[in-house]
């Protein structure tokens, strides 16, 4: 009897260290279940919370699962949650609109302080995935600091489980507009002094979170303050404007909190500003600058998207000439558009910047070479001449002409000599003396003939 109570007290512990054993196998293989997030973006943290716990019949031959609240989650699903799930029997045995309870439970997270089922994952630089390793089975919610990203569980024969980035990004598209069109498109051109209208429109997402768009212009565009304009929106209420950032940008729209948190479904947000055309546009040397202005949207922690236009000047080469003078010198002009004269600056004797603040109305051609005026739009111009030089005929009529975007225009004003009157041959006076003389003769012989007959 002793000897049988010994075999069956060695069996049963036998039997206790197997149960252990697969208890301790289970574990193990259940700890080796991982979620791999494809396509993470750069600088994103990514959380994982384990929803529901799961139990299974057999871990290597799985047929029967169990899924129950676990219990960091209670509170959430018997209060806010509670119509998301269908509890029987207090397993869990239905979830319905799984992307509303997706949203709605990352903001209890947020708002409770969850734990996490796993430390956060910051996807580096260069770094294309995160990865939630030794997991154990479960059904879990996975966010970003984009937003949700997916539920999605981890199981005995799924233990590997691959979801890819779902989140929709914060965009941004930048117009300009052509002045002579009235169109908006990717680059424009102008004059120094005219004022270039911007449009950008930009898409926000639900979800998303601090939300900037940074706007830099290049030096030879003056931005226009006070222009910024949100279609729909009011400024101070729904987004501020900073026009004295302490970055390099040129101002800064920042959308509030409530405004963003409002979103329920994505919005397409329509931006105008302005700015002006300046003198920068043409560097010294003189050579033309093409301008920029460049739109970015932050969101999240790092992400960003920008968008860029181009704007961009002329130039007009004006080459007066006459009969065997290649540059006739101290011909003044002025160049006009419509019936508004250009002011110009002079940069030396050959070349002029438009210069709407400057004084000089006209410029003077020079025997040294061609004039080039700076700065114009592809526009129609008209040059009128003032003054032409001694011993020139002026112009009988202005000379229209129009600027090329490709700065290849050149107008050839020729400038005739003026001729001596033609002569006539008159001799004047003496015309008068002979004829006086003759009469005076005349008489003399008349009366001498008179006598004579007289005396006979």
């Amino acid at each position: 009897m002793t000897t049988m109570k010994k075999m069956v007290s060695l069996l049963l512990a036998a039997m206790m260290l197997l149960c252990m054993a697969n208890v301790a196998m289970a574990e193990e293989t259940a700890k080796n279940d991982s979620i791999t997030i494809t396509s993470a973006k750069e600088g994103e943290t990514y959380s994982i919370y384990k929803l529901f716990d799961l139990t299974v019949d057999s871990e290597t031959a799985p047929k029967a699962y169990t899924y129950t609240v676990n219990s960091a989650w209670a509170a959430f699903f018997e209060g806010a949650g509670k119509d998301y799930i269908t509890i029987t029997n207090g397993a869990v045995t239905a979830i319905s609109d799984a992307e509303d309870m997706a949203a709605a439970a990352a903001a209890y997270a947020e708002e409770n302080g969850i734990p996490t089922a796993q430390a956060d994952v910051t996807v580096g630089e260069g770094v294309t995935t995160a990865v939630f390793d030794g997991l154990a089975n479960g059904y879990y919610l996975i966010t970003s600091t984009l937003g949700t990203i997916a539920m999605t569980e981890t199981t005995p024969d799924a233990s590997d489980v691959t979801i890819g980035e779902k989140n929709p990004e914060d965009t941004i598209s930048k117009t300009v507009q052509e002045d002579s069109t009235g169109e908006f498109g990717a680059s424009n051109d102008a004059q120094i002094g005219d004022t270039v209208n911007f449009k950008s429109v930009a898409t926000l997402v639900p979800g998303t979170r601090n939300v900037v768009i940074h706007d830099t212009m290049t030096d030879g565009l003056t931005f226009a303050a006070g222009s910024v304009q949100i279609e729909g929106l009011t400024a101070g209420t729904d987004y501020t404007v900073n026009e004295e950032p302490t970055d390099e940008c040129t101002f800064e729209i920042t959308f509030t909190d409530s405004y963003v948190e409002a979103l329920e479904d994505s919005v397409a947000l329509t931006i105008t500003y302005s700015a002006v055309l300046n003198e920068n546009a043409v560097a010294n040397g003189p050579v033309i600058v093409d301008q920029t202005n460049t739109t970015e949207i932050t969101y999240g922690d790092a992400q960003s998207v920008s968008s860029q236009t181009t704007t961009t000047t002329h130039k007009l080469t004006v080459n007066k000439y006459a009969e065997g003078i290649d540059n006739l010198a101290d011909a003044e002009f002025q160049i006009k558009v419509g019936n508004e004269v250009v002011k110009l600056k002079k940069i030396d004797d050959t070349n002029y910047v438009v210069d709407p603040a400057g004084t000089v109305e006209s410029f003077v051609t020079v025997a040294s070479g061609d004039i080039v005026i700076w700065g114009l739009d592809s526009d129609e111009y008209t040059l009128v001449e003032t003054k032409a030089p001694a011993g020139y005929n002026p112009l009988s009529q202005p000379v229209e002409v129009t600027v090329n975007a490709d700065n290849s225009t050149v107008v050839d004003v020729l400038n005739n000599t003026g001729n001596q009157l033609p002569s006539t041959g008159g001799i004047g006076t003496t015309i008068f003396y002979v004829v006086g003389g003759l009469l005076a003769v005349m008489a003399v012989i008349l009366l001498v003939t008179k006598r004579r007959m007289g005396e006979n």
